[in-house]
């Protein structure tokens, strides 16, 4: 079925003969241009051309406007006027055209370092290594203009509310399946349909609040709709970034034509969910992501940031009379409206994927009841496929009493027996692709054109078995763009006679219908633009795809300084119990991190320092200290009997990130920090996610080579040492206080008294405060050396110790400070833990709880095996907190045991 009444026969595909050859050649420019005054737009007329490849024949060229005979289109001629303009400011003409290419490498440079910093990821999981890519994004944006767009708003908006008006047919009377507007093999067969959610109606009759659609130009440059996202649409937040990104290397040309701003897209959604709530403006709103492994993670963490909402996996939820409740360390608060990034099925084990760990049980209940708004509204995901999209002309006409004003390429569904018996012998014509999508019935779509003659009929063998399973789209020439090649085009892959530094790519936008009330759609002035990896027609940024801002051209002056979006209202800021754990654990890491660095650096200067007298039982207890921390694995020998090999084993154990030498060593602390900041990423500054990268990449990359060697890695650490004294600044500094800090931060001081507690104990223990060499390692390793000498001088004493580095009230890596710090910030949590606490016997280990007398006693009468057993209590107490930590505000071990979804 056709999704366009015109017809199709006669001009689609175009033929061999549809429009010019590409055109490739040298950017000879004649010398005469430049000895005479010219207008910035004169000289992009003369410049830009020759730069820039021509896309292959019958695909519209946007550049060019057109099929590639003229110059540059209006708007390019503007924007590419704008950089020459300052830059003929500046030197004679002659120079100009190599000043613009050298000033465009400039700002691609600075784009990936923009990327970069904001640790912009998109992450393919499916890779073998598992690891995230760095967001794609292109120099040049694409840009509508304003005549374009009227034409896409329009088309747009009224899909939205068609696709609106279908979900609510198809969940209440189906009078669309009745009357065969709709195949009920295309509604009830597919997996997004959800018989659950028949004859709910949510608020305000609204089932979509993010409607997104994919266009294309076709050789005429006219705009096509080819797919439509309804389930849980991404993009809106890379979006952003890529406007953030590229109109601040492009401000005149931004102003000059006048590009439409995005920030009231936004605040039109948050106004939009709050008004379909019961809550009104006191609405609570969520994120609903699946978590760190989503391919979109880092959007996730930015929209949620940007609008200013609380961003919340599965886990952070829970269903409780029918109402749904975010866990957070004060208690439950209620949720009023989830805007969810995880797909239908996985939403609630109890009524729809039964091994689902990311959804909620009894959301599907709590959505039934009316108690939640989830946007977009469970059971959208069948509008998705290929097949239904040949119906919505038809199903325009019936529901709207209008045609569509936007067209889709025409597809078909095979399920149709008229329809197979005229595209099978048209194969080559289309583009092939599943009805379905779940795992038993989803294929790679496939181009008829690429494929052999024996290709063809193992496809037409399959369509004739299973139908309804397949579907067909006609190809369309996809409209190219320009893009730009750094360095020159040498390691593009193109063949052809001159490589120019700008490419010509294919591309795709997409576009967003946002709710804007009920009944009411707003379409966001730009969106994100998809372009198809070099010299291909498919775009996905899944197989290799790369990304570009859209530029809408408005029709009347925009402000230099639009007014920015305000904080969406809530009740209050909340900390989710995840956000609290992993802030908590944030903070361990930060001071495993600065701990066990410190400790490889002194413990390799002591080896190779000749003139330290290390006796064997200062030996074996660095030994000892290495093995604790993870620095060596428990086969390493003691440097006692093998002081090479076992500075062998350190040195090759630092930059292991999977502890293949069986040491979870300073790298595996910084894939931790990693991860439990990428976890938070949301509540961190920018310049604190930039410095844990930074630092784990140049760590990684400093420890490159084999063997390696152990100046070399005493480098690396030395770089590390002061890029964690960084993090912790930032820590401090940059962060509010709020229950999020002082959970970091609690983290911080458990992780240091544990580890305090550990070092000092096992000296008592062993002895080594008796060792000169030890003595001194000892106020290294609670950085307390300068302190000792400017109060003690050289006296070398018992006392002394415990004064400093227990009991000391002035000094932050005291026993007595880190135990003062740690109580301090535990008052401060919502009901006041520590008073519930201090009744048990695990908290009388904290260090206030001692008797200062009996110490410096034990110590001054060397009664070390009293102050090694007092101290070790520390350490069990720094474990016993992190424990009730766990229990009380992480997993809310002692929440009641209502029955979830229970009335």
């Amino acid at each position: 079925m056709s999704t366009d009444s015109r017809p199709w026969a006669g001009t689609w595909p175009p033929t061999d003969g549809w429009g010019p050859a590409a055109l490739h050649y040298a950017p000879t420019m004649p010398m005469s241009l430049f000895d005479t005054e010219l207008a910035a737009t004169d000289l992009a007329d003369s410049l830009i051309p020759p730069l820039a490849n021509h896309p292959p024949a019958g695909h519209f060229d946007n550049l060019r406007d057109g099929l590639g005979r003229g110059g540059l289109a209006k708007h390019w001629n503007t924007f590419f006027a704008s950089a020459i303009d300052s830059l003929h400011s500046q030197a004679g003409m002659a120079d100009t055209a190599h000043l613009l290419t050298s000033r465009l490498d400039e700002l691609q440079q600075s784009l990936v370092r923009s990327v970069e910093d904001n640790g912009i990821t998109y992450n393919l999981y499916s890779d073998a290594v598992n690891h995230s890519r760095p967001w794609s994004l292109d120099l040049f944006p694409m840009i509508v203009t304003q005549q374009d767009w009227q034409a896409i708003r329009a088309g747009v908006a009224q899909r939205a509310e068609l696709l609106n008006r279908i979900l609510a047919d198809v969940y209440g009377p189906q009078h669309l399946v009745q009357e065969g507007l709709l195949p009920s093999a295309l509604v009830h067969g597919h997996p997004g349909y959800f018989r659950a959610a028949h004859g709910i109606e949510p608020a305000g009759g609204t089932y979509l609040h993010i409607a997104a659609f994919d266009l294309a130009q076709g050789p005429d440059g006219h705009w096509w709709v080819m797919s439509q996202r309804a389930q849980a649409p991404s993009g809106l937040g890379y979006a952003l970034e890529n406007r953030l990104i590229v109109s601040r290397l492009f401000p005149q040309a931004f102003s000059a034509l006048r590009i439409e701003r995005l920030v009231e897209s936004y605040s039109a959604l948050l106004r939009s969910l709050a008004a379909h709530s019961s809550a009104g403006d006191d609405a609570r709103i969520v994120l609903l992501t699946p978590g760190p492994y989503s391919e979109t993670y880092f959007e996730h963490i930015y929209l949620a940031r940007y609008l200013g909402i609380t961003l919340v996996e599965g886990g952070d939820l829970v269903v409780r009379e029918q109402r749904v409740w975010l866990k957070t360390i004060k208690g439950l608060e209620p949720v009023h409206v989830i805007i969810r990034r995880l797909d239908d099925d996985y939403l609630d084990p109890l009524e729809l994927r039964a091994d689902s760990a990311l959804g909620i049980p009894g959301m599907m209940q709590a959505w039934r009841a009316g108690h939640v708004v989830i946007a977009n509204a469970p059971g959208s995901g069948f509008l998705e496929s290929t097949a239904v999209m040949g119906f919505l002309p038809a199903i325009s006409e019936r529901l709207l009493g209008e045609p569509l004003s936007l067209p889709s390429v025409a597809s078909w569904w095979f399920g149709e027996r008229a329809a197979m018996r005229h595209l099978l012998p048209q194969l080559p014509d289309y583009v092939i692709k599943p009805t379905f999508n779940d795992q038993p019935r989803r294929f790679v779509p496939a181009m008829g054109l690429r494929l052999k003659p024996a290709e063809l009929a193992q496809w037409r063998q399959r369509i004739q078995a299973r139908p309804e399973d397949h579907a067909a789209q006609a190809w369309i020439p996809l409209s190219h763009m320009p893009t730009w090649r750094p360095g020159g085009a040498a390691a593009q892959g193109e063949a052809s006679p001159y490589q120019a530094p700008m490419g010509s790519q294919a591309m795709m936008i997409r576009v967003f219908a946002l709710s804007d009330g009920p009944g009411r759609w707003h379409v966001m002035p730009g969106g994100l633009t998809r372009i198809a990896p070099v010299g291909r027609e498919v775009v996905s940024m899944f197989r290799g795809g790369s990304s570009a801002d859209l530029w809408v051209m408005a029709d009347r002056e925009v402000p230099d300084r639009p007014s920015a979006m305000g904080p969406h209202h809530r009740p209050g800021s909340v900390i989710t119990s995840r956000a609290a754990e992993n802030l908590f654990w944030l903070g361990r890491y930060s001071e495993r991190l600065d701990n066990s660095v410190r400790l490889a650096r002194i413990v390799l200067e002591a080896l190779n320092n000749i003139e330290m007298d290390l006796t064997p039982v200062t030996l074996d207890w660095l030994h000892h200290l290495c093995e604790d921390h993870g620095l060596v694995s428990k086969a390493a020998p003691s440097p006692r009997v093998a002081k090479a090999m076992f500075e062998r084993a350190l040195v090759a154990s630092l930059g292991d990130r999977h502890a293949k030498h069986g040491a979870w060593s300073v790298a595996t602390v910084l894939d931790s920090l990693q991860f439990s900041a990428f976890a938070v990423r949301e509540r961190l500054a920018q310049e604190q996610w930039t410095m844990v990268n930074q630092a784990q990449q140049q760590f990684l990359a400093a420890l490159q080579g084999e063997p390696l060697q152990t100046r070399q890695a005493q480098r690396a650490l030395e770089l590390l040492a002061t890029q964690a004294m960084a993090m912790t600044g930032a820590q401090l500094d940059r962060m509010t206080r709020d229950d999020g800090w002082r959970m970091l931060s609690l983290g911080r001081q458990v992780e240091r008294l544990g580890t305090l507690a550990g070092t000092l104990g096992s000296a008592f223990e062993l002895g080594v405060v008796d060792d000169e060499a030890g003595f001194a390692l000892l106020l290294e390793l609670f950085d307390s050396t300068i302190t000792y000498r400017s109060r003690y001088q050289q006296h070398r004493d018992a006392y002394a110790l415990i004064e400093l580095l227990v009991l000391e009230q002035e000094n932050p890596r005291s026993l007595a400070w880190i135990s003062d710090t740690l109580t301090g910030r535990l008052a401060r949590l919502p009901g006041h833990p520590l008073a519930a606490w201090q009744v048990e016997s695990e908290f009388q280990g904290l260090p206030q709880c001692w008797c200062s007398q009996e110490l410096l006693g034990w110590a001054d009468r060397r009664e070390y095996m009293h102050l090694a057993a007092r101290i070790h209590t520390a350490r069990m107490a720094a474990q016993h907190i992190s424990d009730r930590l766990t229990q009380q505000f992480f997993i809310h071990a002692h929440a009641d045991s209502h029955s979830v979804g229970g009335g």
